[in-house]
């Protein structure tokens, strides 16, 4: 009887142990240090900031931040808040500003038809020049490079999906998506009808800056190199991919006319899933920037934390 009680005793601490510890609130790492301003190429805009957790050692998790802003704006400093999310995870984050596509008169009536010297695809070089740089400087860090994995928001989200899922990736295990564009390409009836909309001009000038081709549909390989969706295709089964996305997104970026962003991100989890690569969908009740509740930002890099860590 008494060896039945102690049986019984043993098990009793172990369930209430596991409760407690299931129960138990996650974490939360302090800054413990910021190296800012490091530069990973010759322009005054290739360089990248490292902001490290309390603790963090050769096997801290890193990830590489790309901030958002149509490809033609932005800096790193815009993401610095996410970024430090991030670290309040365990992660080291590794946040990037970038060359920036031409926008000079694109807000004119009509658009200032011009090149761009600077592509997506010299975005995307820039990506692979940064993840270089930390590479080679890791261990003056006190850094390891086993796990590393790629994250941005909007136009971020898709230059990071473009490198992860690319042929130049050769060591960042997942992409983060955060309302970015899944897909840039255009159908056949945008080509031969396109819509009568104010904005049309300047998206259709845009997407030739991005690209260096003329939009049109003999030119529809440019698009196609530039698209998430297009790039995993050639790249199959790629990396895992998680894409957290705003319910209004297409609404917010006044894309209706021409995307649709949300249902192009549902497809891509698809693609992604029927070549058997790891995925995530997720669509929050949020606008594109995360701003409709106090905790979206919060709780879109939580989705993106936990899938990183089972990847």
């Amino acid at each position: 009887m008494k060896n039945t009680i102690c049986i019984l005793g043993t098990i009793m601490l172990w369930v209430t142990s596991c409760s407690k510890s299931d129960n138990a609130p996650e974490k939360v790492y302090e800054l413990a240090k910021q190296e800012l301003d490091i530069p990973y190429g010759n322009d005054p805009l290739q360089k990248m900031d490292i902001y490290f957790p309390e603790g963090y050692d050769q096997s801290s998790p890193v990830v590489f931040l790309i901030h958002g802003g149509g490809f033609i704006a932005g800096t790193k400093e815009d993401f610095t808040p996410v970024a430090k999310l991030f670290v309040a995870k365990g992660f080291v984050a590794v946040n990037l500003s970038h060359r920036l596509v031409d926008a000079a008169g694109l807000d004119q009536q009509p658009p200032l038809h011009q090149s761009s010297v600077v592509k997506v695809t010299d975005q995307v070089d820039d990506m692979a020049l940064a993840v270089e740089k930390f590479q080679n400087s890791a261990d003056n860090w006190g850094l390891g490079t086993a796990k590393m994995y790629m994250a941005g928001h909007s136009a971020g989200g898709t230059l990071a999906m473009l490198y992860v899922q690319g042929k130049r990736n050769k060591s960042v295990r997942a992409s983060g998506n955060l309302a970015g564009l899944t897909n840039i390409t255009l159908t056949e009836e945008l080509y031969n009808n396109p819509p009568d909309h104010e904005h049309w001009p300047a998206v259709k000038e845009l997407l030739y800056r991005m690209s260096g081709q003329e939009v049109t549909q003999d030119k529809a390989l440019a698009l196609m190199a530039i698209s998430p969706n297009w790039v995993s295709n050639h790249n199959k089964p790629g990396k895992p991919n998680i894409t957290v996305m705003a319910k209004s997104n297409d609404e917010d970026l006044q894309f209706s006319p021409y995307y649709n962003t949300v249902k192009d991100a549902e497809n891509y989890d698809n693609e992604l899933r029927s070549y058997g690569t790891q995925s995530s969908y997720i669509v929050m009740d949020t606008d594109h920037g995360f701003g409709n509740h106090e905790d979206d930002w919060e709780k879109a890099v939580t989705s993106t934390v936990d899938f990183f860590k089972k990847n």
